[in-house]
């Protein structure tokens, strides 16, 4: 009857203290204000409300205390109608700021009308007793307004009463004699391994545990967190991985846990790592239900790690931070030999780990020294201050080339020398900005000469010739007519025309129409990068037309004096007959003709055998 009363006190007093907590929690839910006072309760926000202390609630769960750290659980409401930024938590109470776990790290997101969660992890001296509470400081920055903080008070249950009296319920003291021990069994006697996997994979963890009293009674347990991988080797993908046991246990009884959704960390190297579980319990006879605790480790095998690339001394390389050229650009489509240009080019720091600093950028060409160089006498060499983490930064640089410049693509360089910002260590790069260099095209043509008279459907000669007076070669010269009934009797192809040479073009056309026939020559060529141009010279002519030969009776064969396909026995009625006989015919005419029209074949070919000769003298 005494145990019963005793435990029915204990119980009492312990609803008494649960009210009183509750009672305070209630006068100030989240603590927050100007300072760590204030009782007004928080007013319920206006839904889509910009973002302010008053649109925040933060609810703190059961903390997780290892040997040297606090694993406090917390979850932050944002019920304004814009995002909030979480930049930090500071312990006001030790002065000094509190960190997040690696899988809710700050500053945090939290958008409109929605919750994160927030695995803080505090520090403490190891000499704590009883209840500590800590004043934590949350700093806020909305999207639109001015940064705010809310504060928190934090309880933290280290397990023992300082003053050594009141209730002890929920409280957790260390077991002088331990209660379980790790069994190499499970309860149907089957052999319990060692949990085993590589980096990046899943694990299941097995737990056996033989109690070593009687009487226990509501069995948790717990892996002890930490951000380093030697002592918890897996990710961290929840806030709470607590597995509890109700009923129970008796001397000797074998219980599992199992804990099957572990996963490796990617980045655990190889080796044996040792891990921590906190055992607590409460024993049966105990009135004041004060919960007892442990701490077993178990070792995990990695067989494939991550590994660290080496230098080949053995040595760890460091990240070298690098500067590009990103983009770039010239101020005109063509520039030609003599003319100013810019170049505006765009650096890109490709680091999002270090900036870069005193970054010094000498220009120079690569291909030949003059050709390429600053314009109104400006220096070759740029400074620019820093460039941060994965920023850009734009220049313009004025240029200029020799007016004696091919005409050809050039190679400007660009030779970077930078420090990174953390570690002061010098870098050199290089990148290359192509120039196109053009020089102006510059043609003189003759007025075309025609040799021959024109006449329909006959061959006829002319000639004009052409004047390369620019710095470039002309490429794939071609000559072609243009005009009503005129055409080339082939085509004429020049090819290249060399820096001050000259083509001749000599060619033939064809008139198919009589009369004054205005028409053009046409030039066409290229510069050297393949883009046509045109040259055209007027051309007038005066085609005469063919003999008519529509009476065959008038064409005189001029070895028998007869005419062609008429009839020899009729007489020339103007030729007088003497004795009643035709007279004969008359040859002195014939003759004379004959000889005019050779007289013209001879010059003719004379004219063109000289032509000939001219060009060939040339």
């Amino acid at each position: 009857m005494n145990h019963t009363l005793k435990r029915t006190l204990a119980l009492a007093l312990a609803l008494i203290f649960t009210f009183a907590l509750s009672t305070a929690a209630f006068a100030n839910p989240n603590g927050s204000g100007e300072g760590e006072g204030g009782g007004a309760i928080t007013p319920t926000p206006t839904p889509g409300a910009p973002a302010s202390a008053d649109s925040i609630t933060i609810t703190v769960s059961g903390a997780t205390i290892s040997a040297t750290h606090i694993y406090i659980p917390v979850t932050v409401m944002n019920a304004s109608g814009e995002a909030v930024t979480l930049e930090s938590v500071y312990n006001k109470t030790a002065g000094e700021s509190v960190g997040s776990d690696a899988s809710s790290p700050l500053p945090m997101t939290i958008p409109a009308n929605s919750s994160r969660e927030v695995l803080l992890t505090d520090t403490h001296s190891g000499s704590n007793s009883g209840t500590v509470t800590r004043t934590l400081v949350f700093s806020f920055k909305p999207d639109s307004g001015s940064s705010f903080t809310k504060y928190q008070n934090v309880s933290v249950d280290f397990g023992v009463d300082v003053n050594g009296g009141g209730s002890n319920e929920g409280n957790t003291t260390e077991a002088v004699d331990p209660a379980f021990r790790l069994s190499s069994y499970d309860e149907a006697g089957e052999f319990v391994p060692a949990p085993s996997g590589n980096a990046g994979k899943g694990v299941v963890v097995r737990i056996p545990l033989q109690c070593l009293r009687s009487n226990i009674s509501n069995v948790t347990i717990t892996p002890v967190l930490s951000t380093s991988l030697d002592s918890f080797p897996f990710e961290i993908s929840a806030l709470d991985y607590t597995q509890g046991l109700a009923g129970s246990l008796y001397r000797g009884a074998i219980v599992e846990f199992r804990y099957s959704g572990f996963k490796l960390n990617k980045m655990v190297t190889a080796g044996v790592k040792k891990v921590d579980f906190t055992i607590s319990w409460l024993e049966d006879w105990d009135a004041t239900n004060t919960r007892q605790s442990m701490t077993i480790s178990i070792y995990v095998n990695v067989i494939k790690g991550y590994e660290e690339a080496t230098n080949p001394d053995g040595t760890k390389p460091v990240s070298k931070p690098k500067v590009i050229l990103d983009s770039y650009s010239i101020s005109t489509d063509k520039i030609y030999a003599g003319e100013q240009f810019d170049v505006k080019f765009t650096l890109r720091n490709t680091s999002d780990e270090e900036a870069v600093q005193n970054i010094q950028i000498s220009i120079s060409d690569t291909a030949e020294v003059g050709k390429l160089m600053p314009a109104n006498n400006g220096s070759n060499t740029l400074y620019i201050a820093k460039i941060g983490k994965g920023e850009t930064h734009t220049e313009t640089i004025s240029m200029q080339s020799a007016p004696d410049t091919e005409a050809k693509a050039y190679t400007l360089q660009l030779d970077f020398s930078y420090e990174g910002a953390s570690n002061v260590a010098s870098y050199t790069a290089t990148e290359t900005i192509a120039i196109p260099i053009l020089q102006r095209i510059r043609i003189k043509v003759d007025e075309p000469t025609v040799y021959d008279d024109p006449w329909v459907g006959q061959s006829c000669a002319l000639y004009f010739a052409l004047y390369n007076m620019g710095k470039a070669p002309i490429y794939n010269c071609m000559v072609d007519v243009e005009g009503e009934g005129l055409a080339m009797e082939e085509t004429y192809f020049g090819g290249t025309v060399a820096a001050g040479s000259t083509m001749r073009a000599d060619f033939s056309i064809i008139p198919s129409v009589g009369g004054d026939i205005a028409g053009e020559i046409v030039i066409t060529y290229e510069d050297v990068y393949g883009e046509q141009m045109e040259e055209r010279l007027p051309l007038n002519l005066f085609v005469n037309e063919e003999m008519p030969m529509d009476d065959p009776g008038a064409m005189i064969d001029p070895e028998t004096g007869m005419p062609i396909g008429g009839d020899p026995g009729m007489a020339d009625p103007g030729i007088e007959t003497i004795g009643g006989q035709t007279g004969g015919f008359p040859w002195v005419w014939v003759g004379v003709g004959a000889a005019v029209v050779a007289a013209a074949v001879v010059a003719v070919i004379l004219l063109k055998k000289k032509r000939a000769k001219e060009l060939e003298d040339v």
